[in-house]
């Protein structure tokens, strides 16, 4: 082998971009929804009840609490789902986020855009058609 394939082996594992992965540290920032206020200790303890519980998104949808404004269930049900998929489902991660990124015509995640949770949770839950 000459060093010049040798050098060009050894770069070519630092042009790799290394894999998202949520570990359970991250729960507790990612249940904090509100820029502006303080962290509600109610809300944090359960996404991270349900998500050591595996329990679906939609189960989450209905344990959050009924003084979360929109625009945090929006945040929270996107940031669950995101973590959900990664954590419990990190081979199918990629494809399942491509999907979702396609179908709201999106390019980029940012999960501190209302705009962006929003269309992620629309398409979380939207309706789906039943033929006759």
């Amino acid at each position: 082998m000459s060093k010049v394939v040798f050098l060009n082996n050894h770069l070519k594992k630092f042009r790799e971009r290394s894999e998202i992965k949520v570990v359970l540290d991250d729960l507790r920032g990612l249940a904090h929804y509100s820029n502006i206020n303080s962290e509600d200790k109610n809300t944090t303890k359960i996404f991270i009840e349900c998500f050591n519980n595996k329990e679906t998104y939609k189960d989450f949808l209905n344990k959050i609490p009924k003084n979360v404004d929109k625009l945090g269930r929006y945040y929270l049900i996107t940031a669950y789902w995101i973590a959900f998929v990664n954590f419990y489902n990190n081979e199918i991660f990629s494809d399942e986020m491509g999907k979702m990124l396609e179908s709201i015509d999106e390019n980029t995640i940012l999960l501190d855009s209302p705009h962006f949770c929003k269309k992620v949770y629309y398409y979380l839950n939207q309706i789906k058609l039943v033929d006759n």
